[in-house]
């Protein structure tokens, strides 16, 4: 069952989605200066943009830096900068601007569908 297309078309009413590229990262190739460059995989999607609740807040309560944020409803595996595991750093760029995710909070169907917290970006990221 497809519950993110279905719950979109739901709240579409009140909250369209918008038109997005999920840049997810590959990785990084290493430059002849010793200097890397991240590579990434762009996809075009409709997310769903909120501001942030009073439970994301909470989630997010020790980043005591300002910055201008999002909650994302994401129809795709997206992923904050994990070193450990070594994956993330994905970027979403919608409203004219790079957002960096810098938190999943939550997943549902092995990459169905993600929800992150996004920080938007000074300046683009490719």
């Amino acid at each position: 069952m497809r519950l993110f297309a279905l719950a979109g078309r739901l709240s579409a009413a009140v909250n369209p989605s918008v038109a997005a590229t999920l840049l997810a990262s590959t990785g990084s190739v290493t430059n002849p200066d010793g200097t890397q460059t991240p590579t990434y995989t762009t996809l075009p999607l409709r997310v769903e943009v909120q501001a942030l609740a009073g439970e994301d807040l909470q989630q997010v309560q020790s980043i005591t830096q300002q910055a201008d944020r999002r909650v994302v409803y994401v129809p795709a595996a997206a992923r904050a900068l994990n070193r450990p595991l070594q994956c993330g750093g994905d970027i979403l760029q919608f409203y004219g601007s790079d957002w960096l995710i810098t938190q999943s909070l939550e997943e549902w169907g092995e990459g169905a569908w993600s929800k992150v917290l996004v920080t938007r970006q000074s300046s683009p990221a490719v």
